[in-house]
């Protein structure tokens, strides 16, 4: 099988492409889809591991436009768990504790440092355990899903980045079915 979609694929007589999205961007995968008058087309490429070993997964999926009974898109904001918050939380109570230690003079691990890169190294470390705990505590992932469910209960998902051009994509590509 070959990365370019068009060379995998045999369009048939009476049969023309509408559109081409030879750019969509999963996450972890890379895939395009070809939206023809009869058929929507997904290639997918994607690495995986099986029994510890590195292997290229592809995948070429065709769907009948007539089989398609019902396709949604959305946007899911996917928090962290508790305990990676929890973790978070730690990492800025330690820093605050690292810096009001290191202002009262009350830590001295480092003896025979000038006190001036004492306090440089000791106030680095709290800052970057600040932004660590920052990071844990309020990221929040964005996951495009496309899903359309086609002839008995088929289900096809994508899982895209959300940028302007996988949006403006999956809106066409879901106008183009009913």
């Amino acid at each position: 099988m070959k990365n370019d979609i068009k060379k995998n694929i045999i369009i048939a007589n009476g049969e023309e492409i509408i559109k081409e999205f030879p750019k969509l961007q999963g996450l972890g995968y890379f895939c395009q889809v070809i939206l023809t008058t009869k058929r929507l087309i997904i290639y997918t490429q994607s690495n995986a591991s099986n029994r510890n070993r590195k292997v290229k997964k592809r995948g070429l999926n065709e769907i009948e436009l007539k089989s398609i009974s019902h396709s949604e898109y959305y946007i899911e904001f996917i928090k962290n768990s508790f305990f990676v918050k929890f973790i978070g939380f730690v990492f800025f109570i330690g820093a605050f504790i690292l810096a009001w230690g290191v202002y009262q003079n009350l830590l001295t691990f480092l003896p025979g440092i000038g006190t001036s890169l004492y306090n440089i190294i000791y106030y680095g470390v709290s800052g970057l355990l600040l932004i660590l705990g920052l990071i844990m505590m309020f990221k929040i992932k964005k996951v495009l899903f496309f899903k359309i469910i086609s002839g008995f209960n088929i289900e096809t998902e994508l899982e895209l980045k959300p940028t302007n051009y996988n949006e403006l994509s999956v809106k066409f590509i879901a106008s183009k079915f009913y």
